[in-house]
């Protein structure tokens, strides 16, 4: 492993990912209308593209640690 902090991170981000699908909080929907999401919902903004995005930052980073990408 050429660089442990780029494998630590991208497992990191990976971790806080997978941790925040479980944690539930309240999303405002309306003035008397809440409802239950997950944190990973609320990080993504229910937008697929950005979850995809961390995937792939997170997967570059432990993929760089590895050898020599860039």
């Amino acid at each position: 492993m050429k660089e442990k902090k780029y494998f630590l991170i991208g497992i990191g981000i990976l971790a806080i990912l997978i941790l925040s699908y479980f944690i539930d909080i309240d999303v405002e929907s309306g003035s008397n209308y809440n409802v239950k999401s997950s944190l990973l919902g609320a990080l993504i903004f229910y937008n697929p593209f950005i979850l995809g995005l961390y995937i792939l930052i997170s997967t570059v980073f432990i993929l760089k640690s590895f050898k020599k990408l860039f």
